[in-house]
């Protein structure tokens, strides 16, 4: 996906007032993510070819730098996520993007 269709992925949700803020990127890929935060945080994506399965590491770049996220996404479309704070992740297999929503 392009950066634009990526950030009108990111702000679909951004008025709900529940939503701490939106990130969304490419599958299998590090190049493009486009966020928003209404909390000014800032997150990474890490993309790592597994073998038979991709695991995305989504981190926060507080001094934390704890995970928020780990997804991984198995060639037979088997997907498994573990989440670690109030938040929703979506995954599009056919249209190639990720997009994970933080809560309140």
């Amino acid at each position: 996906m392009t950066s634009q269709e990526l950030t009108e992925i990111v702000d679909q949700r951004t008025t709900d007032p529940t939503v701490l803020g939106r990130l969304a990127c490419n599958l299998r890929s590090n190049d493009l993510v486009v966020q928003r935060h209404h909390d000014n945080r800032t997150l990474s994506v890490a993309w790592q070819d597994s073998g038979d399965f991709w695991r995305c590491i989504i981190t926060s770049n507080e001094k934390t730098n704890h995970p928020l996220a780990q997804v991984d996404v198995h060639e037979n479309s088997t997907v498994r996520v573990d989440v670690f704070e109030p938040c929703r992740v979506t995954i599009s297999p056919e249209e190639g993007f990720l997009c994970l929503t933080r809560y309140k």
